[in-house]
């Protein structure tokens, strides 16, 4: 027997707007993945790139120098910008974004918000603490499930104290002037300095880690002796090359 629902005016309406919402959203997450399909966040130091000129830095100062601690960390990376005298007792981090189109890095640099955006920043920097000296052996290989449970949970995390220290930084790598060169896209950067106390941090990285231990995977597998002893290992001396 088919039976039919009475619906009100007022719930078809809704319903017919939920429909229209779904697809409306839909559709614009795939314009979005478009228009960022160029896009790259958080890039590595030592940037392989060509000699980067300002472009601007607050919208002004076109042809400025670069501050010193994003020339140290794109010359010798992270370590180089936090050896610095006026950042000592803090953890750097360097919040970045590459693109072929200017509006996105202006776009991203007006919205940046360290107490919003510094979950990816902490949570890569645990990640390759975790990797670090592993060479060619797989981290899920050494650790077990603490590892995935380990990067989930720093992912996962609220971190606080995270400031943002100086101004942004839109940088553009010059064309190439040669009149029989191929006419490349112009390549754009934007910097972003993050700071955070060390003792801030540190507390908030141990307490983290302090609740992954003995890890199952989700079908139930445990970590093996061998694979618990090496994360707690890491976890002992977590911030020696934090």
């Amino acid at each position: 027997m088919v039976r039919f629902i009475m619906m009100s005016p007022r719930t078809l309406l809704t319903g017919i707007f939920s429909l229209f919402f779904v697809i409306s959203c839909t559709n614009r997450d795939a314009m979005w993945d478009t228009y960022t399909s160029n896009t790259q966040l958080d890039l590595p130091p030592k940037l392989e790139i060509p000699v980067l000129q300002v472009l601007s830095h607050k919208n002004h100062s076109e042809g400025a120098n670069l501050p010193l601690w994003l020339s140290e960390y794109l010359k010798n990376g992270i370590a180089e910008a936090e050896s610095l005298a006026e950042y000592q007792g803090a953890y750097l981090f360097i919040a970045s974004i590459h693109s072929t189109r200017l509006p996105v890095i202006n776009q991203w640099v007006q919205n940046y918000r360290p107490e919003r955006d510094f979950t990816r920043l902490a949570a890569g920097r645990i990640q390759k603490r975790l990797e670090y000296g592993l060479t060619d052996r797989p981290p899920d290989k050494v650790f077990g499930p603490n590892y995935e449970k380990a990067i989930k949970a720093a992912y996962g995390f609220s971190y606080w104290g995270a400031m943002q220290l100086d101004d942004s930084w839109v940088l553009a790598v010059p064309a190439d002037q040669d009149e029989d060169a191929i006419p490349e896209e112009p390549q754009y950067w934007g910097f972003i300095l993050v700071s955070i106390p060390r003792e801030t941090l540190e507390i908030q990285v141990i307490e983290l880690l302090s609740k992954i231990s003995n890890s199952k995977t989700r079908g139930g597998r445990a970590a093996t002796k061998e694979q618990n002893a090496a994360f707690e290992q890491v976890k002992e001396r977590f911030l020696e090359h934090f």
